[in-house]
């Protein structure tokens, strides 16, 4: 009755603490003020980021440049969904870049920057002098070998608790083997809770994105920022240590089988899961994925140990087995089925499984799993039954085998779950970068008699681009014309022709233009100044 009241209680507490709010993974920029490759007639006093979901603003996170690369003081502040950056009084005119960085509900980094023109855009701009970190690739393999090794550690501490509980209860172990097994047990544990410690820095300079360095920064460690992180390092040194202390008992300890349960379900209680909805059904998912990994990578690792000492008394290995084999067959469905429904749910859409690194790394994990399972199968319909009939010698000879089988699996598993330690740090649905600092643009200049003509493309790169282009004086004031201009568009193997353009201010004209080729395109600008005064100047832009 107590065990039931308890078991109630557990599963009453993981459903009500994952009943948080709703929130779709991987945050998305709506919308910005001023746009991408705006230009303002007047300087703006802030700037606005508008996200589909809410964002967490890590140290130095937006950031602004003038055309020359040189910082602005820029003071930003996140309201739900909304970011804000107050701008420094009295911009200049020119071409300014803003670059972002912030945290998604899933944990992951996200980033980009924003161009925008004041009066008229730069000749040139240069690429930000101290901007952030441009690759975010190395910090994201530690991060991934980190959580790995955290799932092993966990999961072989947490299933030895279980094995020593349940599995092996009532076999006769030797004091040698026993003490073998509390030792894996512990190291295992202790080993868990150092690299979750570990993990709370990697995680904190991760999502800032310092690089290295920022492992021995206190602003990694920012409970704001790492809050999650904390809370899973909290509960598995509570609930390991509560599973080490009674582990040595000779009766079993329902108590350290339920601090071993807290700990190796802490990744779910505050993981990536909760930022899918349904929240509570996804989150118990993603916990019973974790004590279904548990059970057998810690009962295979017992298996491994304890089958040797069995060899010659053939009823307590049979005994060991059976239970093993029986418990192993259901994780089986278990595990099956919660992987289905937590990639499925994530993942969002079936291409998404190609063309997406998690996709690829969850068919990779999949993969594994059905090695591990006709491991498994081959174990339990053909090396099994031979450990309980035939000849002695035999059935000794049956047991060394199912110990090399053992062995195989959980080598196995350890490679799943090196998968996995990667998998939860990639982005399910788009791939998150650094905020890296806007590429160099180098604006196109012509003179046709008193005027001049200024070109230049948006900075998001690729073929479907926005083409300005700005008429001045040679004093740089943009000058209304008679009419719009006819803007030409050709390389040197298509001639795009006229493209159609349109006013967005004072002499300035804007064309959205998909680009068949990369390379120089001409652009020819026919300006429209009087009734009968007609000059024509080009201009060369580059298209990446």
């Amino acid at each position: 009755m107590v065990r039931r009241a308890l078991t109630a209680v557990l599963l009453a507490g993981l459903l009500v603490g994952s009943a948080g709010a709703p929130a779709s993974a991987h945050a998305s920029l709506v919308s910005s003020d001023p746009a991408e490759g705006e230009l303002l007639a007047e300087a703006p006093d802030e700037v606005t980021l508008t996200f589909d979901e809410p964002v967490s603003v890590v140290d130095d996170g937006i950031r602004a440049y003038d055309a020359a690369g040189d910082p602005l003081d820029v003071e930003a502040g996140a309201r739900d969904e909304v970011v804000t950056a107050d701008l420094p009084a009295d911009l200049a005119d020119g071409t300014y870049v803003v670059t972002w960085r912030f945290v998604s509900s899933d944990g992951h980094p996200i980033a980009g920057s924003l161009t925008f023109h004041i009066g008229a855009p730069s000749e040139s701009v240069a690429p930000p002098r101290d901007g952030p970190a441009t690759d975010d690739t190395a910090m994201r393999d530690v991060a991934s070998i980190v959580q790995a090794l955290s799932y092993v550690a966990l999961l072989l501490a947490g299933g030895l608790t279980i094995f020593l509980s349940w599995t092996a209860r009532g076999i006769r172990l030797h004091d040698a083997v026993r003490r073998r097994l509390l030792r894996l047990q512990r190291g295992s544990a202790l080993a868990a809770v150092v690299i979750a410690a570990v993990g709370v820095a990697v995680s904190g300079a991760y999502q800032r994105g310092a690089g290295m360095g920022g492992l021995i920064e206190t602003a990694s460690l920012d409970p704001s920022l790492v809050g999650d992180d904390l809370t899973v390092l909290v509960l598995q040194a509570i609930g390991l240590g509560l599973a080490v202390v009674l582990a040595g008992r000779s009766t079993p300890s329902l108590a350290g089988d339920i601090g071993a349960a807290l700990a190796v379900w802490s990744p779910a209680l505050v993981g990536h899961t909760r930022a899918y909805e349904p929240v509570s059904l996804l989150v118990l998912t993603d916990a019973l994925h974790l004590s279904a990994g548990a059970v057998w990578l810690g009962g295979l690792v017992g298996l491994a140990v304890v089958l040797p000492s069995v060899a010659g008394r053939e009823r307590d290995g049979a005994l060991v087995l059976s239970r093993f084999s029986t418990v192993a067959a259901a994780l089986l469905a278990v595990l099956a089925v919660a992987g289905v429904l937590l990639g499925w749910r994530i993942l969002g859409s079936w291409s998404g499984l190609v063309d997406t690194t998690y996709g690829r790394l969850l068919l990779v994990k999949v993969g594994i799993a059905l090695v591990v399972a006709g491991v498994a199968a081959w174990n339990r319909y053909r090396l099994l039954p031979q450990v309980s009939d035939g000849p002695h010698e035999a059935r000794r000879r049956a047991t060394y085998g199912v110990r090399r089988v053992v062995l195989l699996e959980a080598a196995l598993l350890v490679g799943l779950l090196g998968v996995t330690g990667f998998l939860v740090e990639q982005p399910p649905r788009a791939e998150s970068g650094v905020a890296a600092p806007a590429p160099a643009t180098t604006v196109a200049r012509a003179v046709a008699g008193d005027l001049q003509v200024l070109a230049v493309l948006d900075a998001t790169g690729g073929r479907q681009r926005q083409l300005l282009v700005q008429v001045q004086d040679l004093g740089g004031e943009p000058v209304d014309l008679h009419d719009r201009p006819v803007v030409s568009l050709r390389s040197a193997e298509v001639d795009l022709g006229a493209v159609p353009v349109a006013p967005t201010g004072a002499g300035t004209f804007v064309a959205d233009v998909t680009f068949p080729t990369a390379g120089e395109w001409e652009v020819q600008v026919s300006l429209r100044v009087g009734e009968f005064e007609n000059p024509v100047t080009t201009l060369t832009v580059e298209v990446d």
